[in-house]
C-alpha cells in the first residue's frame, strides 16, 4: 500500500460516522467516572478497570449488557480455578508451566468452538497470566492472593461502571443498529445509481456514510451486530438466515455500484438512463421496505439486453438487478412462522468436538506463548511478559486475520506510547491538580475510543491505542515519570508477534483465502444433503433445524474468510467478489429449501406420482451442488454442467413434478417454491463457473 492509499485509507476510517461520537463520549465519561473510586481508595492496577471497558463496550446496549455479565462470570470462574492450581504448583515450577500451558490451550480451545468466543478469552487468559505472576512481579506467597483477588475487584469495578452509564445514555437496539447500517449501504447505492442517471437533487447520505467507506468496511459491522441480535433478540434468531443473506447481497450491490462508477460516468450514460433508474427505485423500495420490516413483492422485470442504442450494458449494472431481485426472493420464500419450535442460541458450535482444526489451532497458540514464556524468563526480562498476551490474543482462525489484528495491536500500542510519552514529557510537568490531570486523561481517553468505535478494520487499535497511553499515565497513584513500560509493551508485542508468525507459518498454517473455497465447498455439499431430503424430512427421520444451523455457521465462516483474505499477501480481490457473489446465491438456495422442508413437514402427504417427482427434483439439485461443490474447491478441475447435463435434467424434473401436480391450489405454493429453486440452482451453477475460472487464477 502507497502512502497517499494509506492516508485515504486513514481518512476514511476515522472519518465521522452515525453513533461514534456518542459512543466515544460515554466511554471516555465511563472511564474518567472510574478514576474517582481509584483515585480516593487508591486501588491498585486501575490499568485493567479501564481496558476492559474498551473489551467489552459496544454501540449497542444488548452487546455491552451480556458481554459485562459473561465477562464477571469468566473472569471468575478462571481465577477460581488459577487459585486452586496455586495450591498444588506454586512451588513446583514444572507442574506451574505444565498449568499455564494447560490454560492456555484450554482458552484458546474454548475461543473457537464457543458462540461467544470472547467467554473462552475470560476464562483461560486471566489464569493463564495467574500462572506467570510470581514470574513477572516476584511477590511475598502470601500477598499473591490478594493480588488475584484485585484483579477480580478491578475487572468488576470496570464493567460494573461502564453497564452502568452505557443503560443510561446508550441508545442500543442491534437489531436496530443492523437495520441502520443496511439502510445506510442502500442509499449509498441509490445515490450513487441516480447521479450515474443524472439526478441532481439527492438526498445526503448519514455522515461518513460514502460508497467507498462503505465498500472499504466490507460485511464484518452488519455481522457483528447480527450475531449480537441472534443472541438477545428472538425475531432476529428466527430470521438469521434471511438476515445473513441479505448483508451479502447488500454488500454486494455496494460494490457492483463502486464498479459501475468507474465504467460508466454520467455523461456517457445517457442511453442507460432507464435501466439505472429501476435499479434505484429498487434500492429504494427496498429501503422503505426494511424500515416497515417487511419485503415488497417482486417486481416484474424484462431481462437487460445486452447493449442498449448501441452501449454495451455494463455487467455491474446486470449483476445490480439480479441482486435485487434476489434481495426479494429470500423473504419471499422464508416461512413465517416454522413448523418446529424455535430454539434459543446454542452455546457451542454443531462440529465442536469432531473438528481436528480446533485442537491445532489451540495447540499452535499455546507453542508460541510459552516459547515467548520461556524466553523471556531465561533472559531475566520480565517487562516483556506482554509478549505471552500477544500470542493469545493474536491467534486466530487464519494467517489473514491474525495478520490483522496484529498490524493493529503493534501500530495502536506505537499510537498509545507517543500519546503517553508526550503526556508524561511535555504536559504533566506543566498541569497541576486533579483537572488538569483528568483534562489530560480525558483527552487521551477520547482518541483511543474514537478509534474503538470505528469499523472492525480498525476498531481493535483504538483498544491497543488507550492500553498503551494508560500504561504510560497510571502507572503508580501518584506521578508518572518513568518511560520504560511504554518500551517494554513495543518490544513485548512485537517479539510475541515475530514469534506466533513464526509457529503459524510453520506449524499447520491456514490461509484465509483456501479456507475461503473449501468452506464454500462444505456449505455446497450440505445443501445437496440438505436438498436429497428436503421434502422428505418426516421419512428421513432428520430435523430442519440441526440442519439449518450447521449451514448458517458454515456460511459465516465463509463471509468471515472473505474479510481476512483481504490481509494475506497474493489474494485476489477479484476472488473474494467471486466467492461472495456465490455465498449470495448459495444463501437463497438455502432459504428456499428451509421453506420447500418447512412446507413439506406441515403439508398433507402428495399423491405417489407427484412425491415421487418431488424426490427426482430432489436428487437432480443435489446432483448439481455436489458438482458445483467439486469445483470450488478444485479450481474448476470437473466440467461445467450445462447442455444435456445436470441442468437440462434438472429443468426437466421440474415439468415433470409439475405435471404430476398440476396447478390446483392445493399445490400451488409448493410449485412455486419449486420454481424459485430452479431459478436459483440455474444461477448458482452459471456463476459458478466463473468463480471456479477465479480460483483456479
Amino acid at each position: 500500500m502507497t502512502a497517499v492509499a494509506f492516508v485515504g485509507y486513514l481518512r476514511r476510517e476515522l472519518a465521522p460516522t452515525p453513533g461514534r461520537g456518542s459512543a466515544t463520549f460515554r466511554l471516555t465519561l465511563a472511564c474518567v467516572i472510574a478514576t474517582i473510586p481509584i483515585l480516593t481508595h487508591r486501588i491498585p492496577h486501575a490499568l485493567i478497570v479501564m481496558i476492559v471497558m474498551y473489551l467489552i463496550t459496544q454501540e449497542d446496549t444488548a452487546a455491552t449488557l451480556v458481554g459485562s455479565i459473561l465477562a464477571v462470570a469468566g473472569v471468575t470462574v478462571g481465577l477460581g480455578a488459577a487459585l486452586l492450581a496455586w495450591m498444588v504448583a506454586l512451588d513446583i515450577a514444572w507442574l506451574r508451566i505444565g498449568c499455564f500451558v494447560g490454560f492456555i490451550v484450554a482458552g484458546l480451545w474454548l475461543k473457537r468452538v464457543l458462540v461467544v468466543g470472547a467467554l473462552g478469552s475470560a476464562l483461560g487468559l486471566p489464569a493463564a497470566l495467574v500462572m506467570v505472576l510470581p514470574d513477572v512481579a516476584p511477590i511475598p506467597p502470601e500477598s499473591l492472593v490478594e493480588f488475584v483477588l484485585w484483579i477480580w475487584w478491578c475487572v468488576t469495578l470496570g464493567l460494573a461502571v461502564n453497564v452502568g452509564v452505557q443503560l443510561l445514555l446508550a441508545p442500543g437496539d442491534p437489531l436496530t443498529l443492523l437495520l441502520r447500517e443496511l439502510d445506510a449501504r442502500l442509499h449509498a447505492v441509490e445515490n450513487t445509481v441516480r447521479e450515474l442517471a443524472g439526478a441532481t437533487e439527492l438526498a445526503p447520505p448519514p455522515t461518513g456514510m460514502s460508497l467507498d467507506a462503505l465498500a472499504t468496511a466490507g460485511m464484518s459491522r452488519p455481522l457483528a451486530l447480527l450475531k449480537t441480535a441472534s443472541l438477545t433478540n428472538a425475531r432476529a434468531r428466527q430470521r438469521h438466515e434471511t438476515l445473513a443473506a441479505t448483508i451479502t447481497l447488500v454488500d454486494r450491490l455496494v460494490t457492483d455500484a463502486g464498479a459501475l462508477r468507474l465504467l460508466v460516468s454520467s455523461t456517457s450514460s445517457a442511453p442507460l438512463r432507464e435501466p439505472l433508474v429501476r435499479v434505484a427505485d429498487s434500492c429504494a423500495r427496498a429501503r422503505q421496505a426494511l424500515a416497515e420490516h417487511r419485503w415488497p413483492p417482486s417486481a416484474e422485470r424484462a431481462a437487460l439486453p445486452r447493449s442498449v442504442d448501441g452501449v454495451a450494458t455494463p455487467p455491474p449494472l446486470a449483476d445490480m438487478e439480479r441482486t435485487l431481485e434476489q434481495l426479494s426472493v429470500t423473504a419471499r420464500v422464508e416461512s413465517p412462522r416454522p413448523a418446529t419450535k424455535e430454539t434459543g442460541p446454542h452455546l457451542l458450535l454443531p462440529d465442536a468436538t469432531t473438528n481436528p482444526e480446533y485442537v491445532r489451532f489451540a495447540v499452535k497458540g499455546a507453542l508460541a506463548a510459552l516459547i515467548c514464556y520461556v524466553l523471556f524468563i531465561g533472559f531475566d526480562y520480565p517487562g516483556i511478559y506482554t509478549s505471552v498476551i500477544t500470542c493469545f490474543v493474536v491467534s486466530l482462525s487464519t494467517i489473514g486475520s491474525s495478520n490483522q489484528k496484529g498490524l493493529l495491536r503493534f501500530g495502536g500500542a506505537a499510537v498509545g506510547g507517543v500519546m503517553g510519552l508526550v503526556a508524561l514529557v511535555y504536559v504533566f510537568p506543566n498541569v497541576d491538580g486533579l483537572g488538569g490531570f483528568w483534562l489530560v486523561f480525558a483527552a487521551g481517553t477520547a482518541v483511543a475510543a474514537w478509534i474503538n468505535f470505528g469499523s472492525p478494520r480498525i476498531s481493535y487499535g483504538g483498544y491497543q491505542t488507550g492500553l498503551a497511553f494508560y500504561k504510560a499515565t497510571l502507572q503508580t497513584l501518584g506521578p508518572a515519570v518513568s518511560a520504560t513500560v511504554v518500551r517494554d509493551r513495543l518490544i513485548g508485542v512485537a517479539f510475541g508477534l515475530t514469534v506466533f508468525g513464526l509457529v503459524e507459518h510453520v506449524l499447520w498454517p491456514v490461509r484465509a483465502a483456501d479456507r475461503m473455497h473449501a468452506r464454500l465447498a462444505d456449505v455446497f455439499r450440505s445443501l445437496a444433503a440438505f436438498a436429497r431430503v428436503a421434502s422428505r424430512l418426516r421419512d428421513d427421520g432428520g430435523g430442519v433445524d440441526a440442519r439449518r444451523h450447521l449451514i448458517s455457521q458454515q456460511v459465516t465462516d465463509v463471509q468471515g474468510f472473505i474479510e481476512s483474505s483481504k490481509f494475506e499477501p497474493g489474494a485476489g480481490a477479484d476472488d473474494a467478489q467471486a466467492v461472495e457473489r456465490l455465498t449470495a446465491d448459495a444463501q437463497t438456495i438455502f432459504l428456499v429449501l428451509l421453506a420447500i422442508a418447512r412446507d413439506a413437514e406441515s403439508a398433507a402427504m402428495y399423491p405417489e406420482v407427484a412425491r415421487a417427482a418431488a424426490i427426482r427434483v430432489d436428487e437432480d439439485a443435489a446432483a448439481i451442488l455436489d458438482g458445483l461443490a467439486d469445483r470450488v474447491q478444485h479450481g474448476g478441475a470437473t466440467p461445467a454442467m450445462t447442455g444435456d447435463g445436470s441442468l437440462r435434467a434438472f429443468e426437466r424434473s421440474i415439468a415433470a413434478q409439475v405435471d404430476a401436480v398440476g396447478e390446483e391450489a392445493t399445490h400451488a405454493g409448493t410449485l412455486s417454491l419449486y420454481r424459485e429453486l430452479a431459478v436459483a440452482v440455474n444461477r448458482v451453477a452459471t456463476s459458478g463457473t466463473l468463480a471456479a475460472q477465479a480460483a483456479a487464477a
